[in-house]
């Protein structure tokens, strides 16, 4: 199957030189049917000259962002960024509730 999001530039950046490797998104409708094998297109907000595709390589779905947090190299998923600015930037994305409150899911890809 075939996805599409949207990232930020410098998420795109971090992705095109391989220091991100796991996407976060909140486990919803959308990303529950995702499964290892399927391509996604990541295309980058206010740029529609920039896109990426990567093959999903793996999922990790946890209870909230802080699980994830802990149990995972922050380095893969916001190159640069302890784990403390990493939920708050990703508490900015999807709202400070959702990623205390909702199931998410780390998307580990490779770029094709």
């Amino acid at each position: 199957m075939e996805y599409e999001y949207t990232i930020t530039k410098d998420v795109y950046e971090w992705m095109i030189s391989g220091k991100k490797k796991i996407e976060i998104r909140l486990y919803n409708e959308k990303s529950s049917k995702i499964n290892i094998g399927d391509y996604i297109t990541f295309n980058v907000l206010d740029d529609d000259n920039l896109k990426l595709r990567v093959q999903v390589t793996a999922l990790l779905k946890y209870k909230n962002i802080t699980e994830l947090l802990n149990d995972v190299d922050s380095e893969l998923i916001m190159y640069n960024y302890p784990i403390e600015q990493a939920e708050e930037l990703l508490g900015e994305i999807f709202g400070i509730d959702n990623v205390k409150s909702h199931d998410v899911i780390g998307i580990k890809f490779e770029l094709i």
